[in-house]
């Protein structure tokens, strides 16, 4: 096989049989020999000589194997490996994109989709709730248009009845003006059975039901004279309730609630000691004795004792005093609250408490016997007083309003 001829781009090519003919043909170069001493001025062309030489000696017997031998098959030129994978890395990639771009694709066409689906539900549900919106509008409408109906008739009726009852009054101004006085009477008892029993005032509660009296007097009409005869009873009942002056009564407990600051604490009483008697008598019989009071008398210049019998209580303290102080004012106080809520057991204990103390812990001096006579005299007072429960005349007033105001109501 012939060598393979290079070219400038530096890419083999084959070699042919003309092109190994015309190397057979070239002239073989002439031998040209010199002489040593010229040869010796001209080395380096010599040198060049022989390579070229050498070069075409191996052309030549290789251009004579060459027509000897028959020509080689053309040979394929050899294709780069770095060019082949990069188109397979290059088609992968394209492979892959478009993989990728499909399943892009796909997913967000499932997305819309869905969104469309839900979009779709939404729609759905608001058209339901439009509707359900509608229809209760349409039904709270309906039933306020029932409701208002009805109020306006009733308002109506109202009215007739309040037109119908303004000519009634009318004709009861003109035809019938002593029931006003009825009226007026009845209030005046009720207003009497407040004073008696929240007030506990029987003075003006008997003061409202004569006031009430005359004004059924002033009516003339014999039809009340059972309504007069119970507003009698009624009056005679409260006159005959014993009166308590309750402000009195605490006025007179604040007076002597006001003399415990005055007071004073009683001190230590002892009993009378005996006097020794020293006599002597004029028996000599008796001269033991004698001589016993002899040495007593004597003796008693130097030390002396006395007995005495009876009960000695200890003294109280300042800070006791007080706080027996403060009590005796307390005591006082809770009869003077006794006395407002008819509360007798109460005002007698306290007031028999407030003696007590003062026998015991005070001196017995012009205040403490000033205040035993002013709680002395109010032991005796009763405060708890039993006031008629209803008034009978009240009864019969209001049934006597009522049947009027029916007969005037139904025109007879």
């Amino acid at each position: 096989m012939a060598p393979a001829n290079t070219t400038d781009s530096g890419k083999a090519q084959p070699t042919t049989a003309t092109d190994a003919k015309a190397d057979a043909v070239k002239p073989e170069p002439t031998l040209s020999t010199t002489s040593a001493g010229s040869t010796s001025g001209s080395k380096p062309a010599d040198a060049k000589l022989s390579k070229n030489e050498t070069a075409s000696n191996t052309a030549h017997a290789k251009s004579t194997a060459g027509a000897t031998a028959p020509p080689p098959p053309p040979v394929e030129p050899a294709q780069p490996k770095s060019s082949n994978a990069g188109k397979v890395l290059a088609i992968i990639a394209i492979i892959i994109a478009i993989l990728l771009a499909a399943i892009l694709y796909w997913h967000g066409h499932n997305q819309a989709l869905a969104q469309a689906e839900q979009v779709k539900q939404l729609q759905q549900q608001l058209q339901q709730q439009q509707q359900q919106v509608q229809d209760a509008l349409s039904a709270a409408e309906g039933k306020q248009a029932k409701q208002l109906a009805s109020v306006t008739s009733q308002q109506d009726g109202v009215n007739e009845q309040l037109e119908g009852l303004s000519r009634k009054i009318l004709d009861l101004d003109t035809k019938r003006p002593n029931d006003w006085m009825l009226a007026e009477a009845e209030y005046l008892v009720r207003m009497a059975g407040r004073k008696l029993w929240l007030e506990q005032d029987g003075v003006s509660a008997a003061m409202m039901l004569a006031n009430a009296d005359e004004r059924l007097a002033a009516v003339n009409d014999p039809s009340l004279a059972p309504v007069r005869r119970a507003l009698a009873e009624d009056i005679a009942a409260i006159k005959s309730v014993p009166k308590v002056d309750r402000e009195g009564l605490v006025i007179k407990l604040n007076s002597i609630s006001n003399q415990v600051d005055k007071l004073k604490l009683d001190g230590v009483i002892l009993a009378q000691a005996a006097e020794p008697d020293f006599t002597v008598s004029g028996s000599v019989s008796d001269w033991k004795e004698n001589l016993k009071k002899s040495w007593s008398s004597f003796s008693d210049d130097f030390v002396t004792v006395r007995r005495r019998d009876g009960k000695v209580d200890a003294l109280l303290s300042p800070q006791q005093h007080w706080y027996l102080s403060e009590n005796l004012k307390g005591t006082l106080l809770q009869a003077q609250l006794a006395i407002y809520r008819d509360q007798q057991e109460i005002y007698d204990s306290a007031l028999e408490q407030a003696g007590d103390w003062l026998t015991t812990y005070f001196a017995d001096d012009s205040v403490r016997q000033f205040m035993l006579e002013q709680i002395e005299q109010l032991r005796g007072q009763q405060i708890k007083v039993e006031y008629p429960q209803q008034f009978s005349a009240q009864d019969n007033l209001k049934q006597l309003l009522d049947d009027r105001l029916q007969r005037l109501l139904t025109g007879q």
